[in-house]
C-alpha cells in the first residue's frame, strides 16, 4: 500500500522495514562477537604452570611468562634443548628455535611468529610417547 498524505508508510512497508533492521542488528551482532572471540585468549595449563593462548612474536632479547611457555614447549619437542625455564629468550632459546623451524621447513629466522607458534601447538599436543619429534 502506497504511502499516505501525512506521509506514513504502509503495514507491509513498516514491516518490511522491521525485518530488514531485525536481520541487520543480528548480523552485525554476530559480527561482532565473532569477532571479539577469534582474537580473544585464554588460559590452560601446560608443564605444569598456567599460560595464555595469547602468543606474541618472540625473539632474541624479550623477557616474560611467553617466553617461558615458548623454553617449555621447546624442551618437550627439540632434542637436546635442556632449556632452563627462565623467561629469558637468550642464546640457547634462540639456537633450539632454529633448530624447530629447521625441522618443520619454516624460515630459520630465530623469530617465534605465528607459523612457529602453529607448530609448536600442534606438536605439543601430541601424546607423550611422541616428544622429541625434532
Amino acid at each position: 500500500m502506497p504511502r499516505s498524505a501525512a506521509g506514513t508508510a504502509s503495514a507491509g512497508t513498516t514491516r518490511r522495514l522491521l525485518t530488514l533492521a531485525t536481520t541487520t542488528a543480528l548480523l552485525l551482532g554476530a559480527g561482532v562477537a565473532g569477532a571479539g572471540t577469534a582474537d580473544a585468549a585464554f588460559s590452560y595449563q601446560y608443564c605444569g604452570k598456567q599460560y595464555t593462548t595469547a602468543e606474541p612474536e618472540l625473539s632474541y632479547g624479550d623477557t616474560g611468562a611467553a617466553v617461558k611457555e615458548l623454553q617449555c614447549e621447546l624442551n618437550q619437542n627439540v632434542t637436546g634443548a635442556n632449556l632452563t625455564e627462565d623467561g629469558v629468550f637468550g642464546g640457547l632459546t634462540y639456537n633450539a628455535v632454529v633448530k624447530f623451524q629447521g625441522c618443520f621447513k619454516l624460515d630459520q629466522d630465530g623469530i617465534v611468529g605465528p607459523k612457529t607458534w602453529h607448530e609448536l601447538d600442534v606438536v605439543s599436543d601430541f601424546p607423550v610417547q611422541a616428544e622429541h619429534l625434532c
